[in-house]
């Protein structure tokens, strides 16, 4: 499910101010903003007249200096239009490091395009990437963009879309009203107040950002949502593809959410026959979700469409059993329906795949971009995903789990958190079997058991062939000369969480480093550390993948070797994490047992220097060796 957004634009980067293009000389541009910036927005200026529900319109001017090749890219330009928008007019301007224009572009420049991804959809898109050959240079756009049948969403103000690289000298944002409309606004992630005005029955505002250096970028970054300001603006009454509807709060959002779902869960009565046949004989009431479950992924797939109510109307049940296709909002809406005839509850459910939160004092479909559906039960509430039946049933998938999501029920929306996973459940536990040759050659028996989180990322060698499964495995390995010569994986889901179970052979030649007399040997044969981290940083760390490996592996000794050297035992904690590492010789062979718990989080800049100490003890424990000797 695609959010309509207003404006029906996205750009690289953003919108300018009037005036000559020789302002935007790059000589005036200030020495702070070059810093660490391939490119730099002059000015992002967006005016928009709201005249009514149905009628809108809003010019643009962007001027974007681009301070060497590398920020090309960033002057790039995509203007998504569809039957609630269209462009009236557009113009642009390339100019010299001086603000000299030497190259002048009108509408008929612009590429159009209807393609879509989706199977049916009625967007298409105008873009534009400038023809330039000298740097620095600047390119400026002017231009309007008019809205009609209605605007439903909220209009998005995004001054920049990257800081990496990208620096903001100014931005504005104006709104004009009629006077006394009501509207939601709400500004991320700090807020920025406007100067307001009534002059000849509109009410004006204004929104003024401040200026933003350009920044590198750095691993565990926080998204850009979580840096960077947002203004939303949302119109409390709406008319939408003639509906009508209010976003003042969730419980009047759903009313209008509510409408669209009423009379769209008929089931034909060849259908109703199945259904029944199906699960009239279970008697316990998780058992026949299942059964519909399974059977909504036997009889039917997965499609885009973005049809419907500007793309938020599901397709009604009917249409999806005769065509036996739907897309996230159809086949939610398919189940739910087929719920409802065993006089089962359930609730159809908007959330994003990408953003956790929900603001619960801002109503705005701008959160959604997908459909699933919510089923009480005696105990907890059953998350299905609709589009994908080989997620396990009941299992709360890595794009869903923690997140906020609206739920539709007795005529009004609500806001709830779906369940997440702790990090300590989001394990893979590996034993392996190490036999080693004189030479240094060894062949190695896994068996490892991923679940949750680490479930999901292991499961996808399940769809590859044979070849490419080893190939999948070999990947994780730090053994270069890696052979495997047999290969068994299994997903086990009748266990309280999803496993998947992965057997394998191992032939490595050079398993351990010879020199002389001595073999240096790994301590953690498939696993890798996370490398260095920098001394410096300027942002907050962001670990949004919390997870426990648990690694035991015994070593048999060649003959005629014996230990002469093996790291210490040790175990570090943290509010990072927890990393443990252990060794016990026992004759002729050695086991070895590796534990490191990662802790998902947001955690302050000021906290880094004990993050990167923690994470160089994590590599230490991956990257040892063991000393053997030839006696």
């Amino acid at each position: 499910m695609r959010s309509r957004l207003l404006p029906c634009l996205l750009l690289t980067l953003g919108s300018t101010a009037a005036g000559t293009a020789q302002e935007y000389s790059v000589a005036t541009l200030a020495d702070s903003l070059r810093q660490n910036a391939q490119a730099v927005v002059r000015l992002y200026e967006t005016d928009f007249q709201y005249n009514s529900p149905s009628s809108a319109t809003a010019r643009h001017d962007i001027v974007v200096t681009l301070l060497d090749r590398r920020g090309a890219r960033h002057a790039d330009l995509v203007c998504y239009v569809d039957m609630f928008s269209s462009l009236k007019s557009f113009s642009a301007e390339i100019c010299d490091a001086s603000g000299r224009v030497i190259r002048k572009l009108g509408k008929g420049d612009l590429n159009y395009t209807e393609y879509s991804q989706h199977l049916a959809d009625d967007a298409a898109y105008y873009w534009l990437e400038p023809p330039l050959s000298v740097f620095p240079c600047t390119v400026r756009y002017r231009y309007e963009t008019a809205h009609k049948n209605g605007m439903f969403g909220t209009l998005r103000f995004v001054p920049l879309s990257t800081d990496i690289g990208v620096a903001l000298e100014k931005a504005r944002f104006r709104l004009s009203t009629p006077a006394g409309y009501a509207f939601n606004c709400r500004c991320t992630p700090f807020p920025v107040e406007p100067v307001r005005h009534t002059d000849r029955g509109r009410d004006n505002y204004e929104w003024t950002f401040p200026s933003r250096t350009a920044v590198l970028d750095e691993p565990l970054i926080p998204p850009a949502r979580e840096r960077l300001p947002i203004l939303y603006f949302a119109p409390s009454e709406f008319t939408y593809d003639k509906t009508q509807g209010n976003m003042q709060d969730w419980p009047r959002f759903g009313v209008w959410m509510d409408g669209l779902l009423a009379g769209r869960g008929q089931l034909p009565l060849a259908l109703q026959t199945e259904v029944h046949a199906l699960t009239d004989t279970i008697p316990d009431k998780r058992e026949k979700i299942e059964a519909l479950y399974h059977y909504l992924g036997r009889t039917t797939r997965y499609v885009s469409i973005q049809l419907g109510i500007g793309g938020w109307q599901p397709m009604d049940a009917a249409t999806v059993y005769a065509n036996k296709f739907g897309d996230c909002k159809a086949l939610s809406n398919y189940l739910h329906a087929m719920l409802a005839a065993c006089d089962i509850e359930s609730f159809y459910t908007i959330i994003h795949t990408q953003n956790k939160h929900i603001p619960r004092d801002f109503a705005t479909p701008a959160i959604a971009n997908h459909a699933i559906l919510g089923v009480p039960c005696q105990r907890d509430t059953l998350w299905l995903e609709c589009t994908n039946t080989d997620v396990p049933f009941g299992y709360v998938h890595q794009s869903i789990a923690g997140h906020d999501a609206v739920i539709c029920h007795d005529g009004k929306a609500e806001v709830v958190t779906l369940p997440a996973y702790a990090d300590s459940l989001n394990t893979e536990c590996q034993r392996i079997d190490v036999r080693l040759d004189e030479a240094g050659n060894a062949s190695l028996s896994l068996s490892s058991v991923s679940r949750a989180r680490q479930y999901e990322w292991t499961r996808p060698i399940l769809d590859l062939a044979r070849d490419k499964q080893a190939d999948f495995l070999r990947r994780s390995f730090q053994l270069p000369l890696a052979q495997v010569d047999s290969l068994r994986c299994e997903e086990v889901l009748d266990m309280p969480l999803p496993e998947m179970h992965i057997r394998a052979s191992i032939t490595a030649l050079r398993y351990a480093n010879k020199t002389g007399s001595r073999l240096f040997v790994p301590v953690a044969p498939l696993r890798s550390g996370p490398g260095r981290f920098t001394a410096e940083r300027r942002h907050d760390l962001w670990i949004d993948k919390g997870y426990c490996d648990t690694d035991s592996l015994t070593l048999h000794l060649p003959e005629g070797y014996v230990v002469e050297a093996l790291p210490k035992s040790v175990t570090i904690e943290n509010r990072f994490g927890k990393v443990a590492f252990e060794a016990l010789c026992s004759g002729d062979r050695l086991h070895i047992r590796i534990r490191l718990l990662r802790r998902s989080g947001r955690y302050p800049q000021s906290e880094y220097a004990a993050f990167r100490e923690f994470m160089q003890a994590v590599d230490r424990v991956y990257s040892a060796k063991i000393v053997l000797r030839k006696v």
